[in-house]
């Protein structure tokens, strides 16, 4: 099995799949989710760490906030281009199951997922999160054409985003290293959040 091309290949399937994303879910993001994940992997020592790579490749194929998704449809997609490059019916099974559940809102496993699993998820849900994770959110807020902010929480706004999802997702990391990397990452959300209601309220 040659990794290299196999990695090669998924690459360019991931690339000309995200034409409509916005800039936040590029091919920056899902770069910087795979090195993330394979980082978690190191320090974690556990978990298949070409499987690992592969999904984190694919975790945003057919995201819901860009296209309507069919799980059968997705899943056969992802299974078509790794039985084609030799990825055994395992490894694929756990790569669409990682595509299926990685979400805010899928609802994840029942009981312990499994450790690629894990490392996935926590390497998005760190993306999401700290000044990365701010410039994100408010490059897709103005992608999505929300507010900035509504003091009355009546409409959907960025900063209200940040209470819905992003500071929920600290606590909600699977492995120990990425609960230390989000720790830091939370308080400068937190620190960024005071500064803007500082300006906001600003009377001179």
């Amino acid at each position: 099995m040659n990794k290299a091309y196999i990695i090669y290949k998924v690459e360019e399937y991931v690339k000309s799949s995200l034409g409509n994303h916005d800039g936040g879910h590029d091919w920056l993001h899902i770069d910087r989710v795979r090195r993330l994940a394979l980082y978690l992997q190191e320090m974690e020592g556990s978990g298949d760490r070409l499987v690992i790579e592969l999904a984190a490749l694919l975790h945003d194929i057919d995201d819901r906030k860009f296209t309507e998704r069919d799980d059968s449809i997705t899943g056969s997609k992802i299974r078509l281009l790794l039985e084609s490059l030799g990825i055994s019916s395992h490894d694929t099974e756990k790569i669409v199951e990682i595509n299926r559940k990685i979400s805010f809102s899928s609802g994840g496993y029942e009981g312990m997922p499994p450790d690629e699993f894990r490392m996935v998820q926590d390497a998005d849900r760190l993306d999401a999160i700290g000044a990365v994770g701010i410039a994100r959110a408010f490059n897709y807020g103005g992608y999505s054409n929300n507010i900035l902010y509504d003091p009355t929480g009546r409409h959907l706004s960025t900063i209200g985003h940040f209470y819905d999802k992003l500071l929920k997702l600290k606590d909600m990391m699977n492995t120990a290293s990425a609960k230390t990397i989000a720790e830091e990452r939370h308080e400068f959300m937190l620190k960024y959040l005071d500064q803007f209601y500082r300006e906001w309220d600003y009377a001179g």
